[in-house]
């Protein structure tokens, strides 16, 4: 692996959302193998061999996924088979990549893609799999169940599946300027009982809008109907 690759994965492994250090050279090269897309190992073969793409642990990953957050909504909610399942559809490739540009790790910086590939919700959720295989077999269960959950429970928690303005505006922006938003966590104010969070989200030189919510997923969803609703009135005029 190229020392400014290795690098970068070290850095990103290390930042607090997910906080992995000292990652030995086999665990650096299944994150490697996790983030990237097959139009990128076509590409980039090692010698005669394939450089490996993320799809064979994508498919671990995605059952690793489901079992995290099958577990936690039972866990979590008192409720009947049906409402689980519907709760479950966070965790279905639209929605999914829809959430994990939120998550603030960063995590569609750092996918290797070829040449004219487009970046799509569908390739951010099948790498985010792919990302959880190779902590899982990095770190164990425990230890994943921990990370993945410091992500996404929270827009597990609140996800409605009938209304994802998040999902809308990463659709919008990916279709009419090619670009993602980016989310930031600005803060909370308010006691522990009733807290209130404050969202960002950006795209650079197209817009910026805040948000507030009683939860981070909320404040998150605030950020993204305001900047879509300027997305769609500038789009008027």
């Amino acid at each position: 692996m190229e020392w400014t690759r290795k690098k970068e994965l070290i850095q990103f492994l290390a930042q607090p959302g997910i906080g992995v250090t000292d990652p030995d050279d086999d665990a650096l090269a299944r994150y490697d193998q996790a983030l990237t897309h097959r139009s990128y190992a076509y590409e980039h073969p090692i010698g005669p061999f394939p450089r490996p793409d993320y799809e064979r642990i994508e498919f671990l990953g995605d059952r690793v996924l489901n079992f995290i957050v099958a577990e936690y909504l039972f866990r979590h909610f008192d409720c009947s088979e049906g409402a689980l399942s519907k709760r479950m559809e966070a965790t279905k490739n639209e929605h999914l990549g829809a959430i994990v540009p939120g998550t603030g790790i960063g995590l569609e910086q750092h996918i290797l893609l070829g040449a004219g590939q487009p970046l799509t919700r569908p390739i951010i959720a099948d790498v985010f799999e792919a990302f959880i295989c190779a902590l899982y077999l990095h770190l164990g269960l425990d230890r994943t169940r921990e990370i993945v959950l410091g992500l996404i429970a929270d827009d597990v928690l609140h996800f409605d599946p009938d209304g994802n303005v998040i999902g809308r505006l990463q659709e919008h922006l990916q279709q009419e300027y090619n670009e993602m938003p980016e989310y930031h966590l600005l803060g909370r104010t308010g006691p522990d009982h009733a807290p209130t969070f404050a969202c960002a989200v950006t795209a650079p030189g197209l817009l910026s809008a805040r948000g507030l919510g009683r939860s981070k997923a909320d404040a998150k969803r605030a950020a993204a109907q305001r900047a879509l609703a300027a997305l769609e009135k500038r789009a008027e005029r």
